[in-house]
């Protein structure tokens, strides 16, 4: 849009706050108000976000400048990946990331929606865990993800079951195949980015992430094989 004086603005998004679909610690979540294959992840102003006593919730108490890393390392991430593949990889087992945007509730980072064919948003590994409805394809699924992560040595730094979704990724106006997506958590957060030093220093990284999301989604990590597998009934 064009302000009276011919110079040019950036038109605000809108979003309704019954659309939030999830929260973090950093951001909230939103539904896209008119575009099915996006969502809007809207930075929360520091009163908003918990207290923290850990490294990084007093980094962001003494520095708020801080709070701007995750999102950089974010992005950084992604532009390596998009950068080192040139675009080859058809599907790349994080989200896309899409810009940002002005909204009414602040800075959005724009990102591309995973769905069920129903439409309706798909269930993260924790939640299919927790009820206890994770299928032998789903498990499936989530190993092509993970294989796919070290392959392509994906700086992953918070692979926890909630940041893992399953479902069908929008190709043009038609829904792709069923997936595994890390739509959160990647990039080097950590204060020491000892991930990024060299390949095997992640994939070491990734070892460690891989046991600690298994035990956390209730799973069985084989190192060796680098696969998630059902824990077995004792």
């Amino acid at each position: 849009m064009w302000s009276f004086n011919g110079a040019q603005t950036m038109a605000q998004l809108e979003l309704n706050k019954d659309d939030q679909i999830a929260s973090g610690v950093q951001r909230a979540i939103f539904r896209h108000p008119f575009d099915k294959t996006k969502l809007v992840k809207v930075l929360k102003s520091a009163d908003e976000m918990p207290q923290r006593s850990n490294f990084n919730g007093r980094m962001d108490q003494l520095l708020p400048s801080t709070r701007l890393r995750q999102v950089r390392k974010e992005y950084q991430e992604y532009l390596r990946l998009m950068l080192k593949t040139e675009g080859r990889e058809a599907r790349i087992p994080i989200s896309h990331m899409m810009g940002f945007v002005s909204t009414n509730l602040g800075l959005g980072c724009l990102t591309e929606s995973v769905t069920e064919a129903d439409g309706t948003l798909g269930k993260t590994l924790g939640e299919l865990a927790r009820s206890g409805s994770l299928k032998d394809e789903d498990l499936d699924l989530l190993n092509d993800a993970v294989s796919r992560i070290y392959r392509l040595n994906i700086r992953a730094s918070d692979m926890n079951p909630k940041n893992f979704v399953l479902g069908h990724r929008w190709q043009g106006t038609a829904l792709g195949p069923r997936e595994c997506v890390l739509v959160d958590g990647f990039g080097d957060i950590h204060a020491i980015p000892i991930r990024s030093l060299s390949n095997w220093t992640n994939r070491l990284g990734l070892d460690d992430s891989c046991a600690r999301l298994a035990r956390s989604a209730k799973l069985r990590w084989d190192k060796t094989n680098r696969a998630f597998t059902r824990r077995k009934e004792s």
